[in-house]
């Protein structure tokens, strides 16, 4: 009796290791990501874009065996834009649902206040949103995948002195995604011997502008640079219209969508955006490195969800991109840190918004030399690259 108890527990343990040996194996044979979106909510032209594509390419990648041999799981929060529940959703990404790397958030202020918690929980996440500062100074754990403010200016700033204008008057938005444009906007001004004239700003929820652009009207600046996220720009274009404010405007990529020709209407009219490449994939350079990625994604995109993409949704395509150059670097098992470790030694991959290097250093992964943008002019109401 007594052996066969023996026996019988022998084979118990046998079965427990097999079943968990199988578990580790099922574990090690996909990869979970956490995503936080702005599905609802004023933010949603920034969630909703990037969700599909995040679908439509997971379902593509995972038909052709994933990343590396493991299929891709994903587990999508809608943070509706809102800093505190982004903050409960990302605790619940990693403390219960296990992800392995985190995706998001959209906006800003969300990603500065999730920044202290990657360290906290050790987690790998890769922002969606455009502030340096979500990677300056450096996070160990804290990526980039979209390109930031200071990239964007540089853009900016070189196209205007190209075109010999000198003086610029700012209107830029009062949350973290303005401001912290607004520092660099001032900072980076005199490198390429521009003056800002006048500094105004408006917040979110503002419904008329018309008193800051008479105010910079009045100091006569060569042009005018609006920065902030919908709805607020298009408003700014209907009111320049409306005082017949007579000198170019131009826009920082929150506003890279065809969401904002159709609100501006005549209004937006012979304005410029600095965007990423996606808003304009036919009208691109030919001799651009990206483009045959950005013509796919455009069209792979239409075809499926029967309208163009908003620029933002190159973002999660790129995202996938590094990721999986990362796991490629991955020896043995697939950990947080192991991710985090790769992410960091990722070079040169080219995606839509430019050729992507990070380092210890770096966790911008997009740079000035990684030529992000470029300058796109409201022609008959589309969106046409410039030169």
């Amino acid at each position: 009796m007594k052996l066969k108890i023996e026996h019988l527990a022998s084979k118990l343990i046998l079965v427990i290791a097999a079943l968990v040996l199988a578990a580790t194996a099922t574990a090690q044979d996909k990869i979970k990501i956490g995503v936080l979106f702005a599905l609802g909510g004023t933010m949603a032209f920034l969630g909703e874009p990037q969700q599909n594509t995040l679908k439509m390419l997971v379902d593509e990648k995972n038909a052709k065996g994933g990343f590396s041999g493991r299929k891709i799981e994903y587990i999508v929060y809608d943070t509706e834009g809102n800093g505190t529940k982004a903050v409960q959703q990302f605790r619940r990404l990693v403390e219960s649902d296990k992800v392995d790397v985190v995706f998001g958030p959209n906006t800003t202020a969300e990603a500065l206040l999730i920044k202290p918690l990657a360290s906290e929980l050790q987690i790998p996440m890769m922002s969606f949103s455009g502030g340096e500062e979500v990677v300056v100074p450096v996070n160990p754990w804290v990526f980039q995948a979209v390109p930031n403010n200071r990239s964007v200016i540089n853009h900016f700033y070189d196209y205007l002195q190209k075109q010999g204008h000198k003086k610029v008057g700012l209107l830029t938005a009062t949350d973290a995604f303005g401001q912290g444009a607004l520092n660099t906007l001032k900072q980076l001004a005199s490198n390429y011997g521009i003056t800002v004239v006048s500094t105004e700003e408006f917040g979110n929820k503002d419904t008329d502008m018309t008193p800051q652009i008479l105010k910079i009207k009045s100091v006569n600046p060569d042009v005018m640079i609006v920065w902030g996220l919908n709805p607020g720009p298009s408003i700014i274009m209907r009111n320049a219209k409306a005082v017949n404010f007579g000198k170019p405007i131009f826009n920082g990529n929150g506003v890279a969508s065809p969401q904002f020709i159709a609100q501006t209407g005549e209004a937006g009219e012979g304005s410029w955006v600095s965007s990423p490449r996606l808003l304009s994939p036919d009208t691109l350079q030919s001799n651009d490195p990206a483009k045959p990625l950005v013509k796919k994604l455009f069209t792979d995109y239409s075809d499926k969800y029967k309208k163009e993409p908003a620029a933002f949704a190159a973002i999660p395509h790129d995202a996938l991109l590094v990721l999986d150059a990362a796991m490629n670097k991955v020896q043995g098992a697939l950990t947080r840190k192991a991710i985090r470790d790769a992410l960091e030694g990722v070079t040169n991959v080219v995606g839509a918004n430019g050729t992507y290097t990070f380092s210890a250093e770096n966790h911008s992964g997009l740079d000035s030399k990684s030529q992000p943008m470029v300058m796109m002019k409201i022609i008959n109401g589309k969106f046409i690259a410039q030169p």
